[in-house]
Parts: structure tokens; C-alpha cells; sequence
């Protein structure tokens, strides 16, 4: 569908509003707290954004920002459509994956490249308070509509360009996905299975944890830097370099002469305390006791004093024999062992598949896939902000 402007009266006052009532607490502790639903939605009132991406990395970045109260406003050419609109299963007529990344977005089909789209495109770039765009660079120079233009019609605009590469360097105008971020960043190469075969991940990792979080720390940094100094900015995110801290403790590892790829702790390959177990019913445990007291608690509940130890590198595969622990979860059902381990303080959990981690306890009671209804009434369970807000009246 497409919608007509609207204009509105915004003050930089309100921001600075904003930003300090999040750092000045100016409530009693003993008040009752608001819900966690309603200050979260709350806390980009009177944000606007022009929404330019398509399919994951900006769109799940600016359903979350409008969870956080922003207006989230599409801006969808006519002739470019998204691809998330055709990937993937279908519900009253849209896939689920679009109505996910954009139940609470505002819509406006618009031919940007004739001039009557330009001009009703200026007055929405007027009223925004940040414009978002994941084309390769260059491109919306060609369309006119580069940082450099749109200040043009909005001086304070933050204006964030997220592409897979960034804005320079040799490789801004190579195409890639999600597997080619992971690759050049070095994670892929630090993803490998017992033959030295990098092990690609069945979700998009670059995308989300370089793209949509790095878009959204980007953008809220943006705002209070805009809050202060009354001026707009360009941020230039790339998914690449935003999924490498990801690798901060294999990277310190490099950088104290260790070689990673051999020696690395959390790998999964290299200590029996942290690794993953065959159960009986074939489905798994992860034992993540890192800690020695950790893995000393989970001795005594397997009944092997003898493993204790005071010495992490005597976990090691090359000391420990790994499949006398590998015989002992093979004694009873994943299930079973969380019923022993459960409340244990042993760093043991279930490895659930997709469809278990929805009526998980824990998901139940922070309501992690809160319900939605679509247009035609369909019930549809979301993926909400992953962080709550609490505050006192």
C-alpha cells in the first residue's frame, strides 16, 4: 500500500529527554515497575526511519529498532522487490519470513527515480531522523541519493550505509553472503570438523551478529551523538568487520603466540569439559564446564571422584580418554540426564532442536516468542527484542 507524509514537529530537546532519563535515576526504588513491554516501546518514541534494505541483515535491524518505539517507515521501489517476500514457507498470502522482519513497519511503495517519487520522497527524508540503505556502494549515489544528497535536504540526518565489505578497501565492491563474510573474516576457518573441513552453520551468523546488532549499536550511537551535537553523520557498518570480535579470545590466543587452530580451548575438540555428548536416544548434551569447580561438581554427580583435578590441560584428549565419558551419557536418555543434571551446578544442557526451544520454560517465562496476528488473522509467534526493559513510575 502506499501512504502520504506526514508531517510532524520534532525537538533534539526530546532526545537529550531521553538520554537522560535512561542515566538519571529519577524514581523511587520502592515504586512499582512498569511493564517491560511498555517502556521498551518507549525508548525511540518519536524516532523516524526510512528504511531502505531488503532481505535479513537491515530489516531485522529496524524491526527491533521499531520494537524500541521508533517509527519504521519501508521505502520498496516498485520494481525492486524484496526477496524475503518469496522465500520460504506462506501465510494469508505473505511468506512468514517477511512478516516477521516487518509486522510493525510502515509500508510506501515508491518510484523514487521519477520526479514526482522525488518529491514526495524529500518531504519523508525532511521528517527522518536516520535513512538506512544495504545496496552495494555507489549505488544510491547513481540514484542520487547518497549521503551527500540527502544532507542536502536534511543536514541532521544519520545516514547509515550497510554493506558486506564497507565503503573502502579493495574488496567494497565484491558481492558476497552471509558464508563469504564468515570466510573472510576468519570465523569459517575456525569452524572446522574432525578432518579440517570448515563447518558452514545453518543460519546466518555474519548477517545478524555483523549486520543487524553492529546496524543497531551504529544507529542508537548516532542519536546520542546526534542528541549532543545538534549535527547528522554518515556510518558506514560492514558485516565482515563486524562479526570479527567473535573472535576475540581465539584472536588473544594468536596474539600470545598460541596457534588457535591447534590449541583452542572452546573448540569442542580439544578439553572433555567442553564439548557435546551422544545420549542414549541420540540426541545430545553440551557439557560447558570450563570451570574446574565445575567439572569437579559434575565428577562427584557421575560418581568418578578419580577425575577431579586442580589442572585444566590434564582435560586435555591427549590425557584424558574422552570416550570413557562419551560411554557414560550413553547410558540414558538426553531427557533422563537433564532430570540428574538439571539444577546441578555442572554447566551440563540440552541440546534442543528448533521447534523444542518454543515451549522451553525459560523461553515461556520471558515470553522470548510472543504471539502476533496478522492482517487476516493468522497467529504468528515472533522473536521479540532480546533484551528487557524495567523501570520504576
Amino acid at each position: 500500500f502506499t501512504t502520504q507524509p506526514t508531517a510532524k514537529i520534532r525537538r533534539m530537546d526530546d532526545m537529550i529527554t531521553f538520554v537522560r532519563v535512561l542515566i538519571i535515576p529519577e524514581f523511587g526504588i520502592f515504586a512499582p515497575m512498569k511493564t517491560t513491554s511498555e517502556i521498551t516501546g518507549q525508548l525511540l518514541e518519536g524516532i523516524t526511519i526510512l528504511d531502505f534494505t531488503r532481505l535479513l541483515p537491515g530489516p531485522l535491524a529496524t524491526k527491533y529498532l521499531a520494537d524500541m518505539g521508533a517509527e519504521v517507515i519501508r521505502v520498496e521501489h516498485p520494481n525492486r522487490a524484496d526477496m524475503s517476500a518469496s522465500l520460504g514457507p506462506y501465510v494469508d498470502g505473505q511468506t512468514v519470513l517477511f512478516r516477521l522482519l516487518n509486522r510493525n513497519k510502515e509500508t510506501v511503495i515508491l518510484d523514487y527515480n521519477t520526479q514526482e517519487g522525488r518529491v514526495t520522497l524529500e518531504e519523508y527524508l525532511k521528517n527522518a531522523d536516520v535513512l538506512i540503505e544495504q545496496f552495494r556502494p555507489g549505488v544510491m549515489r547513481h540514484w542520487g541519493l547518497d549521503y551527500q544528497n540527502v544532507k542536502k535536504v536534511n543536514p541532521e540526518i544519520i545516514y547509515v550505509s550497510l554493506t558486506g565489505y564497507g565503503q573502502e578497501g579493495p574488496m567494497r565492491d565484491i558481492v558476497g553472503h552471509d558464508i563469504n563474510y564468515l570466510a573472510v573474516s576468519g570465523l569459517l576457518g575456525q569452524m572446522k570438523d574432525s578432518n579440517g573441513k570448515p563447518v558452514v552453520p545453518g543460519f546466518q551468523l555474519a548477517d545478524i551478529a555483523g549486520g543487524s546488532y553492529m546496524t543497531m549499536n551504529a544507529i542508537l550511537a548516532g542519536l546520542v551523538r546526534k542528541s549532543i551535537s545538534r549535527k547528522g553523520m554518515f556510518i558506514d557498518v560492514s558485516m565482515a568487520d563486524g562479526v570479527v570480535p567473535i573472535l576475540t579470545i581465539p584472536y588473544s590466543m594468536m596474539l600470545g603466540g598460541w596457534d588457535a587452530s591447534k590449541l583452542n580451548l572452546i573448540d569442542g575438540n580439544t578439553i572433555v569439559n567442553y564439548a557435546v555428548y551422544q545420549c542414549a536416544d541420540n540426541k545430545w548434551l553440551a557439557v560447558g564446564a570450563l570451570e574446574l569447580k565445575f567439572w569437579n561438581n559434575l565428577c562427584d554427580v557421575l560418581e568418578r571422584p578419580n577425575w577431579k583435578t586442580n589442572d585444566l590441560m590434564s582435560l586435555s584428549i591427549h590425557q584424558f580418554d574422552k570416550s570413557e565419558l562419551e560411554q557414560i551419557f550413553q547410558t540414558q536418555t538426553r531427557d533422563e540426564w537433564m532430570k540428574i543434571l538439571g539444577e546441578k551446578e555442572v554447566c551440563v544442557s540440552p541440546v534442543l532442536d528448533l521447534h523444542e526451544i518454543l515451549d522451553h520454560p525459560q523461553a515461556i517465562a520471558t515470553n522470548l516468542f510472543p504471539t502476533f496476528t496478522t492482517p487476516d488473522g493468522s497467529t504468528l509467534r515472533d522473536i521479540r527484542l532480546p533484551f528487557m526493559v524495567k523501570q520504576h513510575k
